[in-house]
């Protein structure tokens, strides 16, 4: 049996949404059963390990796991429903040849999806660089480039991901799900978006008739850019929010990430497409299908600024949505 020391506790949210204070409990009612874990996975048999949990994890318990002979990454989503596939959609990244930290295990832990993966001894890209150096290294090309390698392999359905199947297997049913719908209201409650910016009903349908006749579904990231890629040679993916959807979507996702700090990623859309035509109103139409996802959590935690930087986007750019 392992022999597990803490070098810390798991660090816990100070907000005071109802959510975090769930989290806050499922941190600390899942150090005994890491302790557990450790102690009886036959990789660490007889083994001292000492356990450092990340100061970072905000939907996650990640924990850095050490013996005298591996770093190891233990990372356990919080959410029982919204997180589950990380270790199938990494998997299925890396038989595509994109570069990922290595995958030792997946499985359940007290009822929550976990994984257990290597270390990688890097920074992310947004910490090693600025944009204005992401841009000049080429960086963002390398980005576009490994986005679409991701959306190769071909999934089945689209949404999160149930006992490894997708939620939806329509995307109109996806596009109309309960979630979506949840979000739209609180859009349009709150005037965050509003006929100067386009509307939900026009960006659905163009992305609803572009899906009817390009119905490929992919392993979606749903979180890609540089904070979520460490800076290695080639780069290396990681952190993904596993969603089944079409790579227009994905990539729709990235775009409205970035707008949020005032930037639109020209490169990586270059990069993602290379030198075939693509249907820019459908990617506009994700755009602002994304924004209406990301707005409402903007909006409950103050963001203004990126709240200002997606409207301002989106109202120079709604003659897209009305071809």
């Amino acid at each position: 049996m392992a022999k597990v020391s803490f070098i810390n506790t798991p660090k816990l949210s100070t907000e005071e949404a109802d959510v975090q204070k769930r989290f806050n409990e499922r941190r600390l009612c899942l150090v005994p059963h890491i302790i557990k874990f450790l102690s009886l996975h036959e990789r660490f048999k007889d083994k001292q390990i000492t356990v450092t949990f990340s100061e970072k994890g905000v939907s996650s318990l990640v924990s850095i796991i050490e013996t005298p002979d591996e770093k190891l990454v233990l990372k356990i989503p919080l959410s029982l429903t919204f997180t589950e596939g990380e270790y199938l959609f990494m998997k299925t990244w890396a038989e595509a040849g994109v570069k990922v930290p290595q995958m030792i295990e997946g499985g359940k832990l007290n009822g929550h999806s976990y994984i257990l993966y290597e270390y990688v001894d890097a920074l992310v890209l947004s910490h090693k660089y600025t944009h204005k150096e992401l841009v000049e290294k080429g960086l963002y090309f390398e980005m576009g480039r490994t986005l679409r390698c991701m959306h190769l392999p071909e999934a089945h359905g689209y949404g999160r991901v149930v006992n490894g199947e997708a939620e939806f297997q329509l995307f109109d049913n996806w596009l109309s799900g309960p979630d979506m719908q949840k979000r739209i209201d609180y859009v349009m409650g709150n005037s965050l978006l509003t006929d100067e910016h386009g509307s939900f009903e026009a960006a659905s349908g163009i992305l609803k008739d572009f899906i009817s006749k390009n119905k490929k579904s992919s392993y979606c990231h749903d979180d890609f850019g540089a904070s979520n890629i460490f800076a290695t040679t080639p780069i290396t993916v990681f952190d993904p929010n596993p969603r089944f959807n079409h790579g227009y979507l994905d990539l729709g996702k990235s775009i409205v990430n970035h707008l949020a700090h005032g930037i639109f990623p020209k490169e990586l859309v270059q990069a993602y497409f290379e030198d075939e035509s693509y249907d820019n109103n459908a990617l506009h139409a994700s755009v602002f299908v994304n924004a209406c996802m990301k707005l409402p959590y903007q909006h409950k935690n103050n963001k203004l600024e990126m709240i200002r930087n997606i409207q301002k986007y989106l109202a120079q750019n709604k003659y897209l949505l009305e071809k």
